[in-house]
């Protein structure tokens, strides 16, 4: 497995963004390798990320069965991983609280975290606002390209409930709904594009309204890249943009 996984991700020496409060937790319910002499120690893993953009919710603290798996200071909104973190296999219930209460704002059933498998957490707000969605991905990286770069795009703004995304000049993904791959699983698989330099863009679906755009991402063959569009309209600590995650761990 360790060999499969260099050939679709970097092993990450640091974490930025959300790890100094979630990943660095899930770490320590976590293990990994200890090595002694020649003899080498794996205790089981499974892999798991989270991305916030329940823009319109407060910071949230998250519980693994009923334990927290959060800093003190919770995740706050348009926060997200940037590697993923490790847990024990098992079956969880995750919880989504506000920030240092009991007040449940959504939650995933008790499901499967299987050793040495990749997980992908999303928070969001529909268009409109309301209520807290949550849901749990399965990432699958066993069909992508080693040659090619790997991608998969989300659209989790709730002000643009239909966009078009853009590499360069070409539309790559006509119509994105918000949070549709939550229930359009297909959209969680990624998508293989030749490697390079690239200008990505994300426009109001049908128009050339440009809503967000990064010039000069780098998307290197043989790795998986997950690009969402987060934030509101007219906000300073949740601006809308793009955002590209490198899957490492």
């Amino acid at each position: 497995m360790e060999l499969e996984k260099t050939h679709i991700m970097r092993k990450s020496t640091k974490n930025l963004g959300l790890a100094a409060t979630f990943l660095v937790s899930l770490v320590i319910m976590g293990a990994g390798c200890a090595k002694t002499g020649s003899n080498l120690t794996t205790t089981p893993v499974s892999y798991l990320t989270l991305i916030n953009e329940a823009i319109y919710a407060s910071s949230l603290d998250v519980f693994l069965n009923d334990t927290l798996a959060t800093a003190p200071a919770g995740i706050p909104p348009g926060s997200f991983s940037s590697s993923y973190g490790t847990i024990r296999p098992g079956n969880y219930t995750l919880k989504f609280a506000v920030v240092g209460s009991d007040s449940i704002v959504s939650q995933l059933p008790a499901s499967a975290f299987d050793t040495l498998n990749f997980y992908t957490v999303l928070l969001y707000n529909l268009p409109g606002g309301g209520a807290v969605q949550s849901v749990k991905i399965q990432d699958n990286f066993s069909t992508i390209s080693a040659t090619l770069a790997n991608y998969r795009f989300f659209n989790l703004s709730p002000n643009y409930p239909q966009v078009d995304f853009y590499i360069g000049t070409t539309v790559a993904q006509p119509n994105r709904g918000t949070a549709d791959n939550a229930t359009s699983t297909l959209y969680n698989s990624f998508t293989a594009v030749s490697p390079g330099s690239v200008n990505l863009i994300v426009k109001k679906a049908g128009t050339d309204s440009v809503i967000a755009s990064a010039a000069n991402v780098a998307l290197i063959g043989g790795n998986a890249y997950t690009i969402f569009l987060g934030g509101i309209i007219n906000s300073t600590s949740t601006p809308l943009q793009i955002n590209v995650l490198q899957a490492s761990y």
